[in-house]
């Protein structure tokens, strides 16, 4: 089982509309600069928590995930209803609750895979931006800014979208669109800067997992 890039990038990414008039350049400049706030913003807190909801559409495909995400230096977790997902820096476990699996590998050997503290400053490369337009939702000022990677034929997706609320420098919401026509919305509803974390969260507890089988990959 591999951690799936695209879904780590939408629990912190968002959806966006479109900007006229504005060079291509001025366009990358606008969108790096309310990006970079946003890092800045998270980068600061030595843990973070996120609270979101998952949404997977497409012709056959109806689904939506609630979970939580916790962020510390090179350690994360993430859960929801269909997996959890825990790495201490070096390990990662993903462990499947509907089959009582759990695989295990290393980090540096998976495939495609994306250390959620990485989310931040992933925009810095490998895409190119479309500030679409700002809107004021609930009395905040919301800027939507469109991604594009600037390799197309070495991505599973084409389009990212997100919102940026510019007070609380956050994305609040992302959208990946697939080349195979899968849309996968991400809603940040809650973020949490330092929270308590109790470090085993980020360790395989075998006992909280009874009779579960590991596959270990490393």
């Amino acid at each position: 089982m591999r951690l799936n890039k695209i879904l780590l990038i939408l629990i912190l990414i968002v959806i966006s509309p479109t900007f006229f008039g504005q060079s291509l350049e001025n366009e990358d400049l606008k969108c790096e600069k309310i990006l970079q706030e946003v890092s800045d913003n998270i980068q600061k807190n030595k843990a973070s928590k996120f609270n979101f909801k998952l949404e997977i559409k497409s012709e056959d495909i109806n689904e939506v995930q609630n979970g939580y995400a916790l962020i510390e230096n090179e350690k994360f977790y993430y859960k929801t209803e269909e997996r959890e997902v825990i790495c201490d820096g070096v390990n990662v476990w993903t462990y499947l609750p509907e089959d009582n699996e759990c695989y295990i590998d290393l980090l540096e050997d998976l495939d495609n895979t994306l250390n959620p503290s990485e989310i931040f400053t992933l925009w810095k490369e490998g895409f190119k931006f479309k500030y679409m337009n700002k809107t004021i939702v609930n009395n905040q000022t919301i800027h939507k800014i469109k991604m594009f990677p600037t390799q197309p034929d070495k991505n599973t997706f084409h389009t990212v979208l997100v919102d940026v609320n510019e007070s609380l420098k956050l994305i609040t919401e992302a959208s990946v669109k697939t080349k195979d026509g899968v849309t996968i919305k991400t809603t940040i509803s809650k973020l949490t800067s330092n929270p308590k974390i109790n470090t085993k969260q980020f360790s395989w507890d075998s006992d909280s997992h009874p009779n579960s089988d590991e596959i270990d990959n490393r």
